[in-house]
């Protein structure tokens, strides 16, 4: 299926020529046909043949009066391809120009126009308003669509127009399955015994009778009970396809037009009341502070405050970078597309693409507004499945992986994208923090040169202070010892180069340290004493432990060979007996309770043995 919106001045014949074109009644509303006026969205399809199969088309009927432009807007949103009307008799009318304005804006680039009412206005006049229309399309999205001359009564032209609809179609990139299904509502009602129903275009993946979906901004989730499309129903749609879901469990009231239905779970997707984005300004408008300014993305419209970043209001015919504060959060990323209107005036005033759905706070000075807008210019300058990099560097080079993916609309990274972690990080920015945690275990080799190695929190700060986000650092210590750059000892790290200077008389209190706590294994002396007396700093002590052949249970400390010769021994009395006290413990280890207890309370905590409040077991 492949899903064309219609677009023209009112009365200039859309809703007629569907009913000519597909034998259906688009208007859907006892009023809109009493009236001969398209209020709200109607829908109704055909099939064409299509490079020699057939293809059903479903068209979205737009109203074209400059009342209903937002209604207009929630049905184009999500279609990339169009059916432009505009009639013989009126010619171009203002409407005309504002809904090419909004096609051009969506950069909808697929298109074929229809100069209707063909025996009424005579030959000569329609072939007069066809050369203005090709030559008011040529500079838009839309340039090269084919124009036919048509008449909805007699059908003259319908048949080339059909073809000429299908050579389209035939020619246009196929939607993308991203697995990034999203369906924006247009369109809420109920059914008795069935529940509610929501309709809307699908886009960026697939949805399945039985799936698991969520309804954002808010977002619940539910599951898919039922699926039609074009009246029948279904069990799997694909992308670009015209959907009615039958939603389990949602009351009608909890959604309306705006929604938007997503496959899996809400943080797949960003659900923002602020973006940065890039504009262009239709001719003789103005976007700035002042104005009552609505937002349209996909079918959703919301109030907004525009805050250009380099200060100054944009012009007619100019371009440049905002940030959109909205009075309601929206689903979005980078790539979507949006349409500014003044509400106040009901004028199209320009539109663009969102490049940051998730902006950092506010930007003050001169010299930021200028970097971010060169991190937003990179963005949009990138091909659409390689924002993610760009994106990073304006984050600061890290971002949480999910949330990354998220704003990009994206399901995987990018090639050029490094891991580390839960973070996505952009490569140059993760050079020059391994970079700056080389140094700093560098500078700690030449100062202890006997040392195994540098903390840990002194290498994390050390990525903190060359930029590094704080939530990030940590894990990027973990990615350094696993891809080899640095070697953990303990809980000490060393570049993989460093080889520790042997320093015999350390070796010597170490030694000895060990031969005093085994000389009563279970009874071992004071540790911090013992460490004293030897003339241990508190640096080889931590060592010592921090290397595992000193166990600190609690109070006291054993060695690790006490550790697990002690194990052993309580493997022997639980085969022998069963279940055990602690004072069978502490017998079987000829030792006190001093010692017993936190030895025995160890050996819980390692998961040997279990603690039921009176005996234990060995595991």
């Amino acid at each position: 299926m492949r899903v064309v919106a219609t677009a023209g001045h009112v009365d200039h014949g859309k809703s007629s020529l569907l009913r000519a074109l597909t034998g259906m009644e688009p208007d859907r509303w006892e009023e809109e046909r009493r009236r001969g006026l398209t209020i709200d969205l109607g829908f109704v399809w055909t099939d064409l043949e299509v490079a020699g199969r057939t293809v059903t088309v479903a068209f979205v009927d737009v109203p074209g009066h400059e009342r209903f432009v937002p209604n207009m807007l929630a049905g184009a949103g999500a279609v990339r391809l169009a059916l432009f009307v505009v009639a013989a008799d009126d010619g171009w009318s203002e409407q005309s120009q504002e809904h090419l304005d909004i096609l051009d804006l969506l950069e909808v680039d697929g298109a074929v126009a229809a100069v209707t009412k063909l025996r009424l206005a005579g030959e000569d006049r329609a072939l007069e308003v066809a050369a203005d229309v090709e030559e008011r399309l040529a500079a838009t999205t839309l340039r090269g669509a084919p124009v036919h001359l048509v008449d909805s009564v007699t059908g003259d032209g319908l048949d080339e127009l059909r073809a000429s609809l299908a050579s389209r179609l035939a020619a246009a990139p196929r939607p993308r399955n991203q697995n990034r299904p999203r369906l924006w509502v247009d369109r809420t009602f109920s059914i008795s015994g069935a529940g509610t129903i929501v309709t809307g275009t699908l886009t960026g993946g697939v949805l399945a009778v039985g799936d698991e979906v969520t309804l954002l901004p808010e977002g619940g989730t539910t599951r898919i009970r039922g699926m039609q499309s074009l009246g029948e129903p279904i069990e799997r749609a694909e992308p670009d396809s015209r959907v009615a879901l039958n939603l389990a469990g949602v009351a009608r009231e909890d959604l309306g037009r705006g929604h938007v239905v997503v496959a899996g779970p809400a943080d797949r997707w960003v659900v923002s009341s602020t973006f940065d984005g890039w504009v262009r300004v239709l001719p003789g408008q103005e976007v700035g502070r002042t104005g009552a300014w609505h937002v349209h993305t996909g079918a959703a419209e919301v109030t907004a405050t525009v805050h250009p970043l380099l200060g100054e209001d944009l012009s007619g015919g100019s371009e440049g970078y905002v940030r959109l504060d909205l009075d309601r959060p929206v689903v979005i990323a980078a790539g979507d597309r949006f349409v500014l209107r003044d509400a106040g005036r009901r004028a199209t005033c320009g539109g663009g693409e969102v490049l940051d759905p998730l902006p950092d706070g506010r930007i003050r000075g001169t010299d930021a507004r200028l970097e971010r807008v060169s991190e937003l210019e990179a963005v949009r300058h990138a091909p659409r499945d390689a924002r993610l990099r760009p994106l990073l560097l304006a984050h600061g080079g890290a971002w949480s992986r999910g949330v990354a993916l998220a704003a990009a609309g994206v399901d995987e990274p990018s090639p050029g994208v490094e891991t580390v972690g839960s973070h996505l990080v952009e490569p140059g920015h993760l050079a020059a923090w391994a970079g700056a945690v080389a140094a700093a275990a560098s500078r700690h080799h030449e100062a202890e040169p006997t040392s195994p190695g540098v903390g840990r929190g002194a290498l994390t700060a050390a990525a903190t202070a060359a930029g590094c986000p704080p939530e990030a650092a940590d894990q990027l210590i973990d990615h350094l010892a696993q891809s080899g750059d640095l070697r953990r000892s303990g809980s000490a790290y060393a570049l993989a180069s460093f080889a520790p200077r042997r320093d015999e008389a350390r070796e010597r209190r170490r030694t000895e340290l060990l031969r005093r706590l085994g000389e009563e294994p279970f009874g071992p002396p004071d540790l911090a004493a013992t460490a004293r007396e030897l003339g241990m700093s508190h640096e080889e002590l931590t060592g010592v432990v921090h290397d595992g052949v000193v166990v600190r249970c609690g109070p006291v400390a054993f060695t690790r060979t006490a550790v697990d010769d002690a194990a052993a021994l309580l493997r022997s009395l639980a085969a022998t007996q069963g279940p055990f006290t602690a004072s069978e413990a502490r017998e079987a280890l000829g030792t006190s309770r001093k010692y017993a207890i936190p030895l025995l309370e160890h050996l819980d905590a390692a998961g040997v043995t279990a603690f039921d409040g009176a005996t234990r077991t060995v595991r």
